[in-house]
């Protein structure tokens, strides 16, 4: 930012609604929020919390974060309840960055820890503040740590990833190779900004003099026509959007959209949008590593996540932990060639890290197979957790919450096919009492879960139907039905009326 700052200070950087931040503007707001920190006490290596949704403010107060060599902690808007408790807990921040619009659900969470408003606009910092501020950023080293991001838990509750300075400029240098990002290119980045996914981008953006779009929420209708006001060239998506997208037609003009990045690609949406002149190309990543494999513009095969063309080892094992040669599925395994290009473990879960990383490997608990000209398939998750919607969702803290839901005795909770976007449905299995209502339980999920984390299915069973591990005690899942259509299994959609 400061490098950018220098040779193109005056560029466009992040555009929203009718306005637009220059690099040097973007750079201002973020050295006052810096400023507003330190005056607060922030000190270097301490936590801060951010609750809030798409904004250039909540933008600008990250990088005022990293500015002061603090740790961001990115905290999904969505989360509510025991979630958002443990996310933040956990964390342990030293002080919590919220937006007005997220405060309720902050009551009784950490109400000692000093917070400050999002949407307040801090000073502008002074001449010699900035210059101080810039002076100590050079003292800051590239692994320091810089950001704590929260991802599904397996076995437990989620865990934060811990990323480095140089991780989001290392893996944006990627990004913005693959994508041929350049000066006049604009990117429409549709999902939320506490995603790795953003962080990623966004540097990718300062790195490459290319301009970002954004838009507070996201809306399929509206889509078209907010890519021609941004003069997007190319979007950041995922599945359930191309497969929204594709319900409306393309339009042949009045705008300048090249091609799409993101995962996973329904299997229409290639010739789809190659009809109307938009290449599509997918990637495979996790917060721990997002982006060992990439679809190139020279290399490219359907179906596929891309190939290892980013400084990134990527070998299928065995559970044995022995290479599987092409066509074999096993677990997806990866290690760098260059440093600050994964996690640097999990956020006061030593353990968990070492777990992690088995024989010079981090394990990503995630499946998939080589064909022989080295393109990667994605098979599934190794771990049980579940993909909604762009989202991981942990089953075990699902599962926590929906124990407490009226008359329910026992539940798991289990992925099923979606036909809209080609990822996961969540379906809970479940025991009941008699009083059981299936109508009062998903409004009980809607006010206790976060929208992308609300079931759309629930079975009824009877004692029994669940079989536990010997000496863990976890049910076996794989044993349980994956079928959505019954007179037991109720349909969230079909009962209350919702949207999926």
């Amino acid at each position: 930012m400061i490098e950018a700052e220098r040779i193109r200070s005056d560029a466009p950087l992040l555009r929203w609604a009718d306005t637009q931040w220059t690099v040097s503007e973007f750079a201002d707001a973020a050295r006052a929020c810096a400023q507003r920190l330190a005056e607060l006490g922030v000190q270097r290596g301490q936590r801060v919390a951010i609750v809030s949704g798409n904004s250039e403010w909540r933008l600008a107060w990250q990088y005022g974060i990293y500015w002061l060599g603090a740790v961001e902690v990115s905290i999904n808007s969505e989360l509510r309840g025991a979630m958002l408790q443990h996310c933040l807990e956990d964390s342990d921040p030293s002080l919590i960055v919220a937006e007005n619009e997220f405060t309720p659900y902050l009551a009784g969470i950490l109400d000692t820890v000093s917070r400050v408003d999002a949407d307040a606009t801090p000073a502008p910092a002074t001449h010699e503040a900035a210059r101080l501020l810039d002076e100590q950023y050079a003292t800051i080293a590239a692994a320091d740590l810089s950001t704590i991001l929260y991802t599904s838990g397996t076995t437990g509750p989620s865990k934060g990833v811990m990323l480095s300075q140089g991780y989001f400029a290392n893996l944006g240098s990627v990004f913005g190779s693959v994508l041929e990002m350049h000066t006049s290119d604009v990117g429409y980045f549709t999902l939320p900004f506490f995603h790795v996914d953003f962080h990623i981008v966004f540097a990718a953006a300062i790195q490459s003099g290319a301009t970002i779009a954004f838009n507070r929420r996201f809306s399929v209708s509206r889509f078209w026509e907010e890519a021609s006001r941004f003069d997007a060239s190319w979007v950041f998506v995922i599945g359930a959007l191309l497969s929204a997208l594709e319900t409306r037609e393309v339009p042949s003009h009045g705008h300048r959209v090249t091609r799409f990045i993101g995962a996973p690609i329904p299997s229409t949406s290639r010739s789809f949008f190659g009809q109307a002149g938009i290449r599509i190309q997918a990637f495979y990543g996790q917060t721990e590593c997002d982006g060992p494999t990439f679809e190139t513009v020279d290399r490219h095969r359907d179906g596929s996540a891309g190939w290892a063309c980013a400084g990134i080892e990527v070998e299928i094992h065995s559970p044995e932990g022995e290479p599987l040669s092409a066509g074999s599925v096993g677990e997806i395994v990866l290690r760098p060639t260059y440093p600050n290009m994964l996690s640097l473990g999990y956020w006061r879960r030593p353990e968990a890290t070492l777990a992690s990383r088995v024989s010079l490997w981090h394990h990503t608990g995630d499946l998939g197979r080589f064909d022989e000209d080295g393109f990667l398939y994605y098979e599934g998750r190794l771990t049980d957790s579940l993909r909604r919607r762009g989202e991981n969702i942990s089953a075990y803290e699902l599962e926590a919450v929906l124990k407490d839901a009226p008359h329910m005795v026992e539940c798991a909770a289990v992925s099923v096919h979606d036909a809209l976007g080609g990822e996961d449905e969540i379906k809970i299995v479940a025991r009941v009492a008699e009083q059981f209502d299936p109508e009062a339980f998903f409004r009980f999920c809607a006010q206790q879960l976060p929208r992308f984390a609300v079931p759309r299915f629930i079975e009824l069973v009877p004692s029994g139907t669940f079989v536990y591990s010997v000496g863990t005690g976890v049910i076996q899942k794989h044993r349980l039905s994956k079928q959505i259509e019954g007179d037991t299994i109720y349909d969230r959609v079909l009962l209350l009326g919702e949207s999926r």
